[in-house]
């Protein structure tokens, strides 16, 4: 009996947590992936993001260039506990973020700096939207790659779980929200002199591209979309670079949508690429031409919205503008056979 009733009251709870944030049948059902309800309750980052250490600002719980005095980039969000044990050890489940299908569970927290986690795929969106659930403690009973979750289900169990070491004080939940950009990305990483192997196939975080979580749901949360896609739209775009490539991107074989000249016939010479901010892939038009001496070619580039320095797309050479290390990645992945 004790059993059922701590069951329902983490159900209740939980119901109470996403209730500002699951609206009606016909838009994106969202749910915030810890039972902490401040972010949905408009408190700052103090009630819901684990800072780096004792003497680092919350910040750095945060997405984007917020370490080493913004001189590093944080691809995703920490969120800490709500309980902890007396000795500090996390006490929260983790949940699904949306309905979706479980593509990847790590469980050898040693092979990766995500420790445990969990990928899963929210494929009714297109653009094909990824979440991603780091540093578990454990993982639900059962859950495996081709398990269906539907929004607020628990998935997990907060943790500290890495490759390195993450004090038993300040576990919690590393959380990612963004795009795969290719089913090659193994072929892609073999290519590279790494020291470590790839043992997460196309579900490395090199494989993923992330937007603000944080943003994400806040606009969700003020009606300003319903759709995921509808919230990559409103993104400003930082460039448009022309990309010499004859055959049809992975990413964009597997999300049409984000184009409006692909076709299975077409004859291409090259594709024109709208990137957003820290290096999400917002579009692709087909190209008939391609620079004389087929290489990339940057079309547009809006500075004011580039970002700080730790992510930036482009960089000044010899006073020309030129893609950053981090955007020739991004585009090598994309476009890698």
């Amino acid at each position: 009996m004790r059993q059922s009733v701590g069951f329902l009251a983490v159900f209740l709870y939980l119901k109470i947590a996403c209730l500002n944030l699951v609206a009606s049948s016909d838009r994106l059902k969202l749910s915030w992936p810890t039972p902490n309800q401040a972010f949905v309750n408009g408190l700052g980052y103090h009630a819901f993001l684990q800072k780096t250490g004792p003497g680092k600002d919350f910040s750095s719980g945060a997405f984007g260039c917020v370490r080493n005095n913004g001189n590093k980039f944080h691809e995703g969000i920490d969120l800490s506990p709500l309980k902890s044990s007396s000795s500090g050890k996390a006490e929260d489940h983790v949940y699904a973020a949306m309905d979706g299908i479980v593509k990847y569970v790590n469980l050898n927290a040693s092979s990766s700096a995500y420790g445990k986690y969990i990928v899963i795929e929210h494929e009714k969106f297109s653009p094909t939207l990824y979440t991603l659930y780091g540093h578990l403690e454990a993982v639900s009973f059962g859950l495996k790659s081709g398990s269906a979750v539907k929004v607020a289900q628990q998935i997990g169990l907060m943790g500290n779980t890495a490759s390195y070491k993450i004090p038993l004080n300040r576990s919690h939940l590393h959380f990612e929200l963004g795009i795969r950009l290719s089913d090659q990305f193994s072929n892609w990483y073999n290519r590279q002199m790494f020291k470590t192997k790839n043992d997460h196939g196309n579900f490395n975080g090199y494989n993923l591209a992330g937007i603000d979580p944080l943003l994400f749901y806040s606009s969700f949360q003020k009606d300003r979309f319903n759709h995921p896609a509808e919230y990559l739209e409103s993104l400003p775009v930082i460039l448009k670079i022309l990309v010499p490539y004859q055959r049809v991107p992975d990413l964009l074989r597997r999300n049409p949508s984000l184009s409006s000249t692909y076709s299975n016939n077409g004859n291409y010479k090259g594709w024109e690429c709208w990137i957003g901010p820290y290096g999400i892939p917002l579009k692709f038009e087909a190209s008939t031409t391609v620079p004389s001496n087929n290489s990339l070619r940057i079309i547009e580039y809006n500075e004011k919205h580039d970002g700080n320095n730790c992510r930036k797309l482009i960089v000044k050479k010899n006073g020309r503008l030129q893609p950053s290390e981090l955007l020739k990645t991004y585009l090598e992945i994309i476009f890698v056979e």
